[in-house]
């Protein structure tokens, strides 16, 4: 459990009746980017960005498991898995990296990555990853390589501008796959699911799509 607030009582007093290890830091990994006067849900700087890296390797070494889910507050989880991925399992909806690049090329990424397997990223709430592989993409891509094409992408929205399409980065330009895994059968798993939602949620509550 990541925490930004600083009630150390109360976190540890949460994580006593749940069960579980709190992390508590400074940083706000939430970010909250001002775009065209808005809020958006992604890294405000670097600094958040490695936060974050640095908070799924902590997770990674502390569970000791050999896949680890990306759980969200509207990732809901029907029944047990039935199908785990080679790699990595996300949305069958997929968002192409060319969308997020000038002239809405991503010609650039395949001639400097040429073992690349796909072009989109789908690991958003309810994707899973083996962990073996994104602690070593995590370990062995500096995040200068991460900023290769800050300088061809649209300006708002740099290649590791949000987690999930930060964690898919890192696997593609490693070399790895993703198949279509969240909201099928292969999961039993459903994101966004806003059954348990109040309307009057917003952004600063942490819900960011509704």
């Amino acid at each position: 459990m990541y925490v930004n607030e600083n009630n150390r009582v109360k976190w540890f007093y949460l994580s006593v009746i749940n069960n579980c290890k709190y992390y508590y830091s400074e940083i706000n990994i939430l970010g909250g980017r001002i775009i065209n006067n808005k809020k958006v849900h992604c890294f405000t700087n670097e600094t958040c960005a490695k936060e974050f890296l640095k908070i799924i390797s902590l997770a990674i070494n502390y569970c000791n498991t050999e896949y680890i889910i990306l759980l969200e507050d509207d990732v809901f989880i029907h029944n047990k898995l039935s199908y785990l991925p080679i790699h990595s399992g996300g949305n069958p909806n997929k968002n192409y990296y060319k969308h997020q690049m000038i002239n809405d090329d991503d010609t650039p990424l395949f001639k400097k990555y040429p073992n690349m397997k796909y072009n989109y990223w789908n690991l958003g709430g309810g994707s899973i990853i083996k962990c073996e592989i994104l602690k070593y993409c995590i370990k062995n891509t500096s995040f200068e390589e991460i900023k290769t094409f800050d300088n061809i992408c649209k300006t708002q929205f740099q290649l590791w501008h949000s987690n999930d399409l930060l964690l898919s980065y890192l696997l593609i330009i490693n070399g790895f796959t993703t198949e279509e895994w969240t909201n099928t059968n292969k999961s039993n798993i459903s994101h966004p699911d806003k059954r348990f939602y109040k309307n009057t949620l917003n952004i600063e509550d942490g819900v960011y799509r509704k």
